[in-house]
């Protein structure tokens, strides 16, 4: 099965101060949004289930558009007004999310590294809202301590329970897999990952490495960013989504 995205188009960033390629958000109804929607219906027919689902959106090395592929996921899922979405920033080494849904500078709580570290913060305490969007939101910091140990405590995983209790879809922004091992660690709490590539920027090398550490099981699939797409007017790339066997 393979779904096709274009990526969005340039423009004015809006006066909400959300990121302008968040076009599941900003721009619903655009053709570029309508791609992130082939994804979600990729990622329910590779990920059947009538629970929770749960997705770790990754990629081999960092600059190859994770972060955004994951909020415009997120964003597509949670257009439908009965679902319930939450979005996690669980790149720890690099949290993002705040940043392009225009939060870095509100301070919003607690947030995952706090309930990681201190048990006694609940899912529900760390988690806020974007109301307009229908989305609940987790995002995160920099940890003082070390984030494969933070990772590998397994209260990421307590949290992911809960939250599969919670909402029916669990998207994770998660970290590039070769630079460090924390991604990996999150296999066994999540439904798969996603892996975000970078057209003529990944060498295919460093793909096949991480198809490798990640193992076959527990790949959705694959998500081509910023290939030449020179027969739409509608934007100058596109994705290519395709699911597990």
């Amino acid at each position: 099965m393979t779904a096709t995205l274009v990526s969005e188009t340039d423009a004015t960033k809006p006066e909400n101060d959300l990121d302008s390629r968040l076009v599941s958000l900003l721009w619903p109804d655009s053709f570029e949004a309508d791609q992130y929607r082939m994804l979600r219906y990729a990622v329910e027919r590779a990920c059947p289930s009538e629970a929770s689902r749960v997705i770790a959106v990754t990629s081999a090395v960092p600059g190859d558009g994770k972060t955004l592929t994951a909020v415009n996921l997120a964003g597509a899922i949670a257009k439908a007004g009965q679902a319930r979405v939450l979005l996690i920033d669980a790149d720890l080494r690099r949290p993002s999310i705040a940043n392009v849904l225009g939060q870095s500078g509100v301070r919003r709580g607690w947030g995952l590294v706090d309930a990681i570290l201190d048990r006694r913060l609940s899912l529900e305490q760390i988690a806020w809202r974007l109301d307009a969007f229908n989305l609940s939101i987790v995002t995160s910091r920099r940890p003082q301590a070390d984030t494969y140990e933070i990772l590998a405590s397994g209260r990421l995983g307590e949290l992911i329970r809960d939250a599969r209790q919670r909402f029916e879809y669990v998207v994770l922004d998660t970290p590039p897999v070769l630079p460090a091992p924390d991604s990996r660690l999150l296999a066994e709490w999540i439904d798969g990952y996603l892996i975000v590539v970078s057209a003529d920027k990944t060498p295919r090398r460093l793909l096949e490495e991480t198809l490798a550490l990640l193992g076959p099981a527990k790949i959705l699939g694959l998500v081509f960013n910023r290939e030449s797409y020179k027969h739409s007017r509608y934007g100058r790339y596109y994705y290519a989504y395709t699911s597990r066997t």
